[in-house]
């Protein structure tokens, strides 16, 4: 039997104190707790992605092998990918073919931004 996980929201500070320019500061508003997950958030990303490009994308068993590269923790590791796949920003799938979970970069992050983006319009215009 499957235990039921218990879903809690992830935090995103929406009080940037600046312009958002790019992704490190779209991660910053995710990271806001830990600002130090930011720079180490965006190269796993880009490290997803660059797999997503291959015909092998990254496979979630593999995290001990990218966290020796990186010389992350694992805790470290954990922490932030829970906090990006909260977000919508990558996603955990199991590829039935190969017997394993592989972590692919989402475009769930925009798409809920979108619809934030598209309610809030409605609500000023109506």
């Amino acid at each position: 039997m499957k235990k039921a996980r218990s879903k809690i929201p992830l935090k995103v500070e929406l009080e940037p104190e600046g312009l958002i320019e790019g992704v490190r500061d779209i991660l910053g508003l995710i990271f806001w707790k830990e600002p130090s997950l930011t720079d180490e958030a965006i190269e796993f990303l880009s490290y997803v992605k660059e797999w997503g490009r291959t015909g092998s994308p990254y496979k979630a068993e593999d995290w001990s092998n990218y966290c020796a590269r990186v010389g992350m923790s694992q805790g470290k590791y954990h922490n932030m990918l829970r906090r990006l796949k909260k977000a919508g920003m990558i996603e955990k799938t199991y590829n039935g073919s190969i017997r394993r979970h592989e972590i692919r970069i989402s475009d769930r992050f925009s798409s809920h931004l979108s619809r934030m983006s598209r309610l809030w319009d409605g609500f000023c215009n109506s």
